[in-house]
């Protein structure tokens, strides 16, 4: 009978000490996964921040153009002849008055010497009638007579040496000479739709956008506009202003035109580039702005994400103007708030962050 107990007493322990053993094993695996998920409750969201800063921010409409020449012409000859002689290339610059080409200026000559011969033997005869007529031995009539062909013979002379002068082509306006059509010995006809030089002004440039009617409310001549030229990257952006706005909308596009004046004394630009514009109709100093990014509109309302003491808090701000790539704060932020630019979409408001250096 002892033995019995005995045995049972035993089997019991047995049973006893490998539950206790397969219950240590079981907390011993069940602690791993919950303290690694404790560690990373504890981690903040990986962002990347930005310092709201004082700055000027200015609101612009863009749009594209290809620059002009503000003064432009065609060199076109006012008489017949054969070119005798050409003065200019392409790309010369040349002033205004500038003789450009000669043409053949013989028979303009011959004509003038022949009209100025006839009128200084009509010059003689109406002395010696006015004479005559002072002691009534001629009509009054006969010296009327001779003082229109006087007259007459006077201008023809002068458009004979007109015509003569004009054998010499000047340059009309300063500028550079774009194009030269003229040749030596070709003969030139007056008044022809073909010139024989084209002459560009470029210290004064244009170009004309076509912005949203929209934009008609805030625009007016003189403001202030930028100018980029992709094709000339080593060059800063240009200042232009508001020259003219045409008073009509295009009802095809919506669209009006504006023109702006582009100064360009140092000559670095050339008509023909195409240009990026910004037309600046409002500008701010002394505000707080931040990056677009950092900015998250939702539902017409926008809010950022402040950081302070690791911790993200939502905060709903007040936008102003924009400008490439700026917003300014009206309400909500100051000057050295530290915002968060990447990594808004995983938080919410007080999540734990941990900053990370670009």
């Amino acid at each position: 009978m002892n033995i019995r107990l005995r045995n049972q007493l035993l089997s019991v322990f047995a049973l006893v000490s490998a539950s206790t053993m397969l219950a240590g094993c079981g907390n011993v695996g069940a602690n791993g996964p919950v303290e690694e998920e404790v560690a990373e409750t504890e981690r903040g969201v990986p962002v990347e921040v930005v310092t709201a800063s004082i700055g000027e921010v200015k609101a612009s409409f863009t749009g594209s153009a290809i620059l002009e020449a503000e003064k432009s012409t065609d060199v076109i000859p006012r008489v017949n002849g054969i070119v005798e002689q050409i003065l200019v290339e392409e790309g010369d610059y040349v002033e205004e008055g500038q003789i450009l080409a000669q043409l053949e200026s013989s028979r303009y000559q011959l004509a003038l010497n022949q009209i100025n011969a006839e009128l200084r033997n009509v010059r003689q005869e109406l002395t010696r009638h006015v004479q005559l007529a002072e002691r009534q031995l001629v009509s009054a009539d006969a010296v009327s007579r001779l003082q229109s062909q006087h007259d007459s013979l006077q201008a023809q002379l002068e458009l004979a040496q007109k015509d003569l002068d004009e054998t010499t082509v000047r340059a009309p306006i300063s500028g550079h000479i774009s194009e030269r059509y003229a040749r030596e010995g070709h003969l030139i006809q007056a008044w022809q739709p073909q010139t024989m030089f084209h002459i560009v002004d470029i210290s004064q440039l244009r170009a004309t956008v076509h912005l949203p009617e929209s934009a008609l409310q805030h625009l007016v001549s003189g403001q202030n506009a930028e100018i980029a030229v992709p094709a000339l990257p080593s060059l800063n952006t240009m200042d232009a202003h508001v020259q003219r706005i045409s008073p009509i909308v295009d009802s095809g596009s919506g669209t009006f035109r504006v023109v702006l004046n582009v100064p360009n004394e140092n000559q670095q630009l050339r008509p023909g580039l195409f240009t990026r514009v910004n037309i600046h109709y409002a500008e701010k100093t002394n505000v707080v702005r931040i990056p677009q990014d950092a900015l998250i509109s939702v539902d017409n309302q926008s809010h950022v994400f402040r950081v302070e003491d690791g911790v993200a808090h939502k905060v709903t701000v007040q936008t102003g103007i924009r400008d490439h790539g700026w917003v300014e704060i009206e309400e909500g932020l100051s000057d050295g708030n530290m915002l968060v630019i990447t990594g808004q979409s995983n938080l919410r408001d007080e999540s734990k962050v941990e900053v990370i250096e670009p």
